[in-house]
């Protein structure tokens, strides 16, 4: 994918092919039973936008609102047009360091698709407040599935994903802050390199 918040959003709003069905030909890929994002764009950004604009949302335990309550999570929000410019557009430090961190060019890579189990693609979701980390979700509050898929899927290589940070929600947010977010941001990327190499070879 191109380098570029708005290239991402973009294809997003367009309704194209999903990350895992573009990569569903992939050999191991085809195998599995059902298949989800390891990391997704939206979850990763919602958090930047704590991180780097504050005073644009609120926060509680384990989840970050916008300033009138309302949740962040999706894309709707992000791309409703506000004073003639689409929101994700009006976070310019954000998306620098998005684009600086390369993770935009390998997130529709295969190494971004993992197994998962019936149902479990949508409670990764707001459901179970992890914002689909899979740092938080698999190593914290499924680590019984994790290890099951690990065992089912070895050529899934599920063991990429580090616990470096394996936290709570709670904790997770709470470590947040630039230099975190920015680290943040390279581990995400370079477990989905990993795992894109591993799955590719």
């Amino acid at each position: 994918m191109e380098n570029k918040v708005s290239a991402f959003f973009k294809w997003k709003k367009s309704g194209k092919v999903s990350i895992e069905d573009l990569n569903e030909d992939n050999k191991y890929v085809s195998k599995w039973e059902k298949r989800d994002v390891l990391y997704s764009v939206i979850g990763i950004y919602q958090i930047g936008i704590f991180v780097f604009h504050p005073e644009l949302c609120k926060k509680t335990d384990c989840t970050i609102k916008s300033p009138n309550g309302k949740a962040f999570m999706g894309l709707k929000y992000l791309t409703e047009n506000v004073n003639g410019k689409a929101r994700f557009e009006q976070y310019g430090t954000l998306n620098e360091v998005f684009e600086n961190s390369k993770i935009l060019k390998i997130i529709d890579s295969v190494g971004n698709v993992i197994p998962i189990w019936p149902g479990g693609n949508v409670d990764r979701g707001t459901r179970a407040g992890c914002f689909d980390i899979p740092d938080i979700y698999f190593h914290k509050k499924y680590n019984d599935w994790f290890e099951m898929l690990s065992k089912k899927y070895p050529e899934a290589h599920l063991e990429c994903l580090g616990s470096e940070y394996s936290y709570g929600t709670k904790e997770f947010l709470k470590m947040m802050n630039r230099d975190t977010y920015v680290a943040f941001l390279k581990h995400a990327r370079d477990i989905i390199d990993q795992r894109k190499k591993l799955l590719e070879n």
